[in-house]
């Protein structure tokens, strides 16, 4: 597979996973910084625990899972468990790249 049919793949996932408001929501609240609970987590840092963005979804946690786990597989999110909380976070540099190629086009 060439670098341009593999950029031309993830690009594809990408703009599928996004093609979901829900999901583009996530995304948009993932630059926040989370309440969460867990010590480990820093209150500074960008990004939220699952249970966040119950609150803020009113969704249920397995639904707001398969959505964090579509944009993981799609490369835009990076997620983390420590002990029972799944933290997320936005992978910056993945959305900076897509964003540079949606100018190009």
């Amino acid at each position: 597979m060439s670098a341009a049919t593999a950029l031309d793949s993830t690009i594809d996932r990408q703009l599928k996973a996004l093609a979901d408001p829900m999901r583009r929501r996530i995304i948009e609240l993932l630059k926040q910084k989370g309440c969460c609970s867990c010590v480990e987590v820093s209150a500074a840092d960008p990004g939220l625990c699952i249970c966040d963005l119950e609150s803020a979804l009113s969704l249920s946690q397995p639904t707001i899972t398969h959505h964090i786990q579509v944009l993981r597989e799609a490369g835009l999110v990076t997620t983390w468990r420590i002990g029972r909380w799944l933290y997320c976070r936005r992978k910056e540099e993945a959305l900076d790249r897509l964003g540079e190629w949606l100018r190009r086009v």
